[in-house]
């Protein structure tokens, strides 16, 4: 199966990065899954992404193979085919998503991941639908504390130095009790996020 996709964090020394496909999927790659000899990955670029259970293979396809990746796609995997706004909402849904914000003609939906917040706005407002997706990097303890906030959370604790902090975030409703708890040692974020006394990430 080939998909079109974006390149969203590269990090040249480590050779790997994250790429987001045109479904909302998001998925890691290295410098070993890169098969394209006349460019190099790049945050912004627009790749293939083909991936047959054993092998990946990404690169910078022409127009032409955009066209035919296109033409291709399954229209139920393919957002882009959507008319109507559940369309987009099941299809997000389905990938983890979760509905922030929804009119009659506009909707909204983000997903937390370790990397940062995944968000997908969908607008019916001209001729055809308008899709936008973005990754705001998330690239600090502060930043995860400031998303699980901004989602209703609470701060519980931090305790710790920078080198060895740890937070815990809550967040409570009628039937729903949230538990974040994140934690920086050696320079690397861990997050866990329960829901309900079950792990969710």
């Amino acid at each position: 199966m080939v998909s079109i996709g974006m390149i969203f964090q590269f990090n040249s020394d480590e050779e790997s990065g994250l790429i987001m496909l045109s479904n909302g999927e998001t998925k890691e790659f290295g410098a070993r899954d890169w098969v394209d000899e006349s460019n190099a990955p790049a945050v912004g670029l627009k790749i293939s992404y083909e991936d047959n259970g054993y092998l990946r293979k990404i690169k910078v396809p022409s127009e032409e193979e955009i066209n035919n990746i296109s033409s291709n796609t399954n229209q139920n995997e393919d957002p882009t085919s959507f008319t109507s706004l559940k369309e987009y909402e099941n299809h997000y849904l389905n990938k983890k998503f979760v509905t922030v914000g929804k009119t009659k003609d506009t909707l909204k939906m983000q997903k937390y991941s370790i990397e940062g917040e995944y968000s997908v706005s969908i607008s019916f407002k001209g001729d055809k639908p308008e899709l936008t997706q973005d990754l705001h990097p998330l690239t600090s303890i502060d930043d995860h504390i400031q998303y699980f906030k901004d989602m209703g959370y609470k701060l519980a604790s931090d305790s710790g130095n920078g080198e060895e902090r740890k937070v815990s975030l809550r967040t409570y409703s009628m039937d729903d009790y949230g538990e974040v708890s994140i934690s920086y040692p050696n320079s690397k974020i861990n997050v866990t996020v329960m829901m309900n006394g079950k792990k969710v990430f």
